[in-house]
């Protein structure tokens, strides 16, 4: 197309992005400038302008090989972003760097080009690059492949490019462990098929030059903290075999990537962060339902406008990603947008659901759709977050808040072009962080992202990659693994005592026949997935998988369970086996588990109280169980029927802070028994709400337990329990004991100030599961609570 057409097109485009914005609320007079709108029933409460940037390029470092740049200008690039450039010269000076720059901003050439030239260089030089998950490593690998036998034909040599995981067949692997120049893998391959193997991969690790990670910042909470121990298993073998390779990160934005990348490897790293790309102007635009029922604090469904907002742009031809919190919302949000858009018969269905649990070779067609533009609209659970190759799209609508800041610009990311407007629609859910957010949307703006966390020392995640690494390579008496605080030594001992390891000639060697790295999952309590088959035909077909966490949840008896808007009624769950049996139904109502959750104090690390009320952190035994599940018409919400399950308990030993409430607060307030456990109900609902916020961290990763002592126990003290919801804790409970007070307090404004009038899901909890007085026996208690004669503390303005 020539550049007058590529212009008229790209002025089509914003012209329909613009009228697609203007209708998504009130008659906004200058989208060139943000836009806050208070109070009332307006959807938009602002709109934020991101102007267009000009490229900033430069001549590549001199110390670049020739034979690259030639090859590179056979691909018309003859020059780099700054930030290439900045990073590549970094990188050849031997530095561990890590680059943060936006999506699409040519992160893969910062570290490409560097190990392109070190195995032109030396024939014998390796590098291993490692993504979050299989579809990244095989998505990068036709970019890597082209441009490496595009330099190799230059310099008449041939650099061996491969991906190395689960899928890889049996009689490719020899090769690739003695001829691969660059292995590209996940964590989870080279916790469980390399490092323990390291001799047959002794080719690679004597001459390991680069190790590059890619999308840091999904290494937080307990799979990066298994990725810090897999670093020091790998650091540990490259110096068994004399090497000592060069640490290269990419990482969306966060607060602290230098500091997660120096925790991860244990290494010292330069930031590179002044992003040199071009990019097209892009809107931010905030919506909120419009309250419905004023005396409740009921809004429209979020997710009915986020349908909304997503039929304004596809109505316009542009292409969309849809972003939902929940694979139950993914699912619900794809049937609404097929029933809205359906599909010509022979034709690619324009809307696509993409989430976890889905087979490979749906998600491939899926990303191959959108890239070449057949596919208009996909709905997503976060698996789309993460860089794989989708195409330009014009427009990410999330249904919720992410939950954070980072993860938010991450989503947001995923639409825009180099020239051309783009948009990101946040619609805010009832949760009282939503509405915090979409109310103030300069706290988004001005905040800076999270701090992503990682506990490499937490006693379960250690404990197994010791023994990992005991497997690996036998450890000398004075070893640490990890840092100087790590109690190596001591571990070793109690695992002697066990019979796994045993000291001779002042070294640990290994001596169980287990195969410790089995029995170690990264990123859930069991490394067990459901399969979903399908018995609806003749033959069994296999049509997703579900992870054991989820099972439970989402494939009881008489769930329904749903792939891209056909739904499937779960006929029987094979829990030994692993597998749950479908059948194709026709119903008009989806189903949501219920479970109930259990905490048992085993320790406390700590106390304060504070007035009336204790405050404590320690640690916990969770005890959660699928106990029943309701039926949900689509469209309407309608409660509609519901059911009683049996199922296992899932147990679990974290972290926790909670807060006790003495039964003579309790007993002295003038409600019934009813009333108080309401009352309790809405004050952790708006406690966990602040914890979230201050803590910046997402909401799956705070679990809520109320124990409120039973029906008729007038006044038995009660136990509020935020608990890190991680096997072990990741670190969440001892800055929350810390704000104990804050907490308090700027629970109580978030309550007082909400403007519903007996409670609200944006105050104290959903319409429906707690009673008339909720709000009100909140308040009273939250004062009975504090000191009232205590300095009122700084709180976050809700």
């Amino acid at each position: 197309m020539s550049s007058l057409g590529l212009a008229r097109q790209h002025g089509d485009k914003d012209r329909a992005l613009a009228e697609a914005v203007d209708r998504l609320g009130p008659h906004v007079p200058d989208l060139g400038q943000a836009l806050v709108v208070r109070g009332g029933n307006a959807a938009v409460t602002a709109i934020r302008r991101d102007p267009a940037a000009e490229a900033r390029l430069v001549p590549f470092p001199g110390a670049l090989d020739e034979r690259l740049q030639q090859g590179l200008a056979r691909r018309g690039i003859t020059q780099a972003y700054s930030h290439q450039a900045e990073a590549i010269e970094h990188i050849l000076a031997d530095r561990h760097v890590v680059i943060v720059t936006p999506t699409a901003s040519g992160k893969t050439l910062c570290y490409n080009g560097p190990v392109l030239n070190a195995i032109l260089r030396d024939a014998s030089a390796r590098a291993l690059y490692l993504f979050p998950t299989k579809a990244l490593a095989q998505d990068q690998l036709a970019e890597l492949h082209g441009l490496a036998s595009l330099v190799g034909d230059g310099a008449d040599m041939e650099i061996g490019v491969h991906t190395y995981d689960g899928d890889t067949p049996q009689d490719a692997r020899r090769s690739i462990r003695t001829k691969a120049h660059v292995v590209l893998s996940n964590p989870d391959m080279l916790h469980s098929g390399i490092l323990p193997h390291h001799p047959r991969w002794a080719k690679l690790f004597e001459n390991l030059r680069y190790v590059v990670i890619d999308e840091l910042h999904a290494y937080r909470g307990v799979f990066g903290s298994h990725l810090a121990n897999i670093m020091r298993r790998l650091q540990r073998i490259c110096r068994h075999y004399g090497s000592s390779p060069v640490f290269i990160c990419a990482s969306a934005t966060i607060a602290n990537p230098r500091e997660l990348a120096s925790r991860l490897t244990d290494r010292e790293f330069v930031l590179v962060d002044q992003n040199g790309a071009p990019h097209g102007e892009k809107l931010f635009v905030f919506v909120n339902p419009p309250v419905v029922n004023a005396q409740l604090g009921i809004r429209r469904s979020y997710l009915a406008e986020t349908r909304r907002a997503a039929l304004e742009f596809l109505k316009r031809h542009l292409q969309i990603i849809v972003f939902a919190q929940s694979r139950l919302a993914t699912e619900i949000l794809t049937t609404y947008l097929k029933d809205a858009v359906p599909g010509l018969p022979g034709t690619v269905d324009p809307v696509r659901g993409y989430r976890g649990g889905y087979l490979p070779q749906r998600r491939r067609e899926i990303e191959r759709g959108l890239r070449d533009g057949v596919v208009r609209a996909v709905v997503s659970t976060n698996a789309l977050e993460l860089g794989i190759d989708i195409g330009a799209l014009d427009v990410c609508v999330m249904a919720g808040y992410p939950g954070t800041i980072a993860s938010t610009w991450q989503r947001a990311g995923r639409a825009g072009r180099r020239s051309g407007r783009s948009a990101a629609v946040l619609v805010a859910s009832s949760a009282p962080l939503d509405q915090f957010i979409v109310r103030h949307p300069d706290y988004f703006f001005e905040s800076s992202p999270e701090h992503a966390l990682v506990n490499p020392d937490n006693p379960h995640i250690f404990v197994d990659h010791l023994k990992c690494a005991a497997f690996e390579l036998p450890f000398s008496t004075d070893e640490q693994f990890g840092g100087t605080t790590a109690p190596t030594q001591d571990v070793l001992g109690v695992l002697a005592e066990e019979g796994f390891v045993h000291e001779a000639d002042g070294r640990w060697h290994w001596t169980d026949e287990s195969y410790p790295a089995d029995a170690v999952s990264l990123r859930s309590v069991s490394s067990d997935n459901f399969v979903v088959v399908d018995t609806t035909g003749a033959a069994p077909q296999v049509i997703g998988e579900t992870d054991y966490t989820s099972a439970f949840s989402t494939l009881h008896e008489k769930a329904i369970y749903i792939v891209e808007g056909q739904l499937y009624q779960v006929e029987r769950l094979d829990i030994e086996g692993r597998k749950a049996y479908v059948r194709d139904v026709d119903c008009d109502y989806y189903t949501d588990a219920i479970t109930y959750t259990k905490v048992t104090i085993l320790d406390e690390a700590e106390e304060s109280t504070v007035t009336a009320a204790s405050h404590a952190h320690g640690d916990v035994h969770v005890v959660s169980r699928v106990v029943g599940f309701k039926k949900i018409r689509f469209y309407t919400s309608e409660n509609v029927g519901s059911g009683e399950l049996d199922l296992p308990e899932q147990p679990m030993h974290t972290t926790s802070y909670w807060l006790r409430i003495p039964g003579e607060v309790l007993g002295s307030l003038p409600y019934s028994a009813d009333d108080r456990r309401d009352g309790v109900g809405g004050l952790a609902t708006a406690m966990r709400a602040i914890a979230q916020l201050l803590l910046m961290c997402d909401r799956q990763d705070l679990g809520l337990s109320i124990d409120s002592g039973g029906p008729g126990t007038g006044g038995a003290e009660a136990y509020v329990f935020l608990y890190d919801n991680y096997p072990g804790g990741i670190g969440l409970s001892t800055p929350l004991f810390q704000m104990r007070e804050r907490v308090l307090t700027d629970a109580r404004d978030l309550v007082r100030s909400c403007p519903c009038e007996t409670g609200c899901p944006s105050c104290v909890g959903p319409v429906g599961e707690l009673g008339p007085r909720a709000k009100q026996v909140a308040l009273e208690l939250l004062d009975r609570l504090m000191d009232m004669n205590q300095d009122a503390r700084d709180a976050i303005p809700f």
